[in-house]
């Protein structure tokens, strides 16, 4: 695709003296000489790609519209298209551009080589499969005992519960609770709970140790 090297240049200069900042400055932002600036802004060069990102995220715009696009000025075009495209919320990626833009040269390259052999591993489908599946069942567990104590205080009370819970833990230390039905009713409900959570917890076990193998496994793929 051909460029308007001039038109580009023009661009980078009138936004950097938007932001009243002279060519020595942004190159020193930039980690480039001001001469590199100046080749910018002249036509002389192009800014290659991972310039053209770090220029975008300083002058608060789309690499597009440095490029002479000016649909892409605001700097949200591009992202949303590619959040609807993908299902991605706008903080992934951005996460994602600057995981595969970070570094210069040879390991900018290797960076995004990496990057992409991750997404394309073919290990890379049950992996994500493992990862959901371990993040829903640590959402029911939590979900699960938010919801049954809130039951249990709604019904009995904070206090008593509690109590109930003391008891639980370490009965030798309070009065027998034999004589309090309430009591008795609420410690027989959290034993109960503790068998269900127990049952959940091994799921939990099993989900974890999954997505391990399915880490190593797609890690030994792109190695």
């Amino acid at each position: 695709m051909q460029y308007d090297l001039e038109k580009i240049g023009k661009i980078i200069r009138d936004e950097r003296k938007k932001h009243k900042w002279t060519q020595k400055k942004l190159g020193a932002m930039l980690n480039v000489s001001g001469k590199q600036i100046s080749n910018y802004e002249n036509g002389v060069l192009l800014p290659p790609q991972d310039m053209l990102l770090k220029i975008a995220a300083l002058f608060n715009c789309e690499y597009g519209y440095i490029l002479g696009e000016e649909s892409y000025r605001d700097g949200s075009k591009l992202n949303t298209a590619i959040c609807e495209s993908v299902g991605l919320t706008s903080e992934a990626v951005n996460a994602l551009q600057t995981a595969t833009h970070k570094g210069q040269g040879q390991e900018l390259i290797e960076r995004q080589q990496a990057i992409s052999s991750f997404f394309t591993s073919p290990y890379f489908g049950r992996f994500i499969d493992c990862l959901v599946e371990a993040i829903n069942i640590n959402k029911k567990l939590e979900s699960y005992s938010e919801a049954f104590y809130k039951e249990l205080s709604d019904s009995y009370g904070d206090k008593l519960i509690g109590k109930a819970i003391l008891y639980s833990l370490i009965r030798e230390l309070i009065p027998a609770a034999e004589g309090d039905s309430n009591l008795q009713e609420i410690i027989s409900k959290i034993k109960s709970s503790e068998d269900k959570s127990k049952s959940q917890e091994y799921a939990q076990k099993v989900a974890r140790y999954e997505l391990r193998e399915a880490f190593e496994a797609l890690i030994r793929d792109i190695q």
